[in-house]
């Protein structure tokens, strides 16, 4: 019987089938296989005897937050504590684009701004990027019912750092009540409350819960990210070199539109200083 892994609990997975829930462990070929079972997989389960027995085919897979099978990703970030970080937006809008996921951007807490304008200025920037992006009221729910219509009958998983209100986005856009976590000014990072991968019920999908992060390394290579950056795929084709890196090659078009400001020189920044984190080939190959 086929179901849906909404949960890992130590070595046992939580697994979804006809709306009953199965603590469950993977079969003894399953282990020898060496087949690593994650969130979001499909999978084919003895509900007898509480055993997985076979994984189905990924359509995409996400390393960080590790799950499988996503149709958004959600990138949650807040305008202050912690602050807005464009640079951060990029990186996750990149590796969506890698995994083929379509990215969105929920922005919270910009009832504690005191300038707007800052607001309007990062959507702005987002908009240039073809990035879309909705701006949120946890308290208030203002802005939800716009985000609604995108995430109905998908899987939706959330990604962003600790601190930005993941679950508080949660817990005001459904019935579910996820432990909120608070911000620690000394430190400028919030608190880890979200210590799991977990799948909720919402609109005939599903929530996937992460846990945050302060930092993120982006498991792309150069060539990966001159391809996915947001905003670069309209040069795909239009450079004089078929792997330019839009870095220091000539005849890159990119840089042509970056100097009629079509990309605005703080996302080319921005994308030189990630360029610059990764390495030319995979480790792994």
């Amino acid at each position: 019987m086929k179901g849906l892994v909404i949960n890992k609990q130590k070595s046992s997975f939580v697994v979804s089938k006809d709306g009953i829930n199965y603590v469950t462990k993977p079969s003894g070929n399953l282990i020898k296989s060496r087949q690593t079972i994650y969130v979001g997989d499909y999978v084919d389960i003895d509900t007898k005897n509480k055993v997985i027995n076979k994984l189905y085919p990924r359509t995409n897979f996400l390393i960080r937050p590790p799950i499988a099978n996503v149709d958004i990703v959600l990138i949650v970030m807040s305008m202050v504590q912690p602050d807005f970080s464009l640079f951060l937006v990029e990186k996750f809008v990149s590796y969506a684009n890698f995994a083929e996921i379509k990215p969105l951007v929920i922005i919270t807490k910009q009832d504690k701004l005191e300038d707007t304008k800052l607001l309007f200025e990062i959507q702005t920037s987002l908009d240039k990027l073809n990035v879309k992006s909705f701006s949120v009221n946890n308290k208030t729910e203002e802005g939800f019912e716009e985000v609604k219509a995108y995430l109905k009958n998908k899987v939706v998983a959330l990604m962003g750092q600790s601190g930005v209100g993941k679950s508080s986005f949660i817990n005001a856009l459904t019935d579910h009540d996820r432990e909120i976590g608070k911000f620690a000014i000394n430190v400028n990072r919030g608190r880890h409350v979200t210590k799991e991968v977990i799948m909720l019920p919402y609109k005939g999908g599903y929530i996937v819960d992460t846990p945050g992060f302060s930092s993120f390394d982006l498991p792309l290579t150069k060539g990966d990210l001159a391809e996915n950056f947001p905003g670069f795929k309209i040069a795909l084709g239009r450079c004089k070199f078929n792997d330019c890196l839009h870095l220091s090659e000539s005849g890159c078009y990119i840089k042509e539109l970056v100097a009629a400001g079509v990309i605005s020189t703080q996302s080319y920044e921005n994308y030189a200083t990630i360029s610059g984190e990764l390495k030319h080939i995979r480790e792994d190959y």
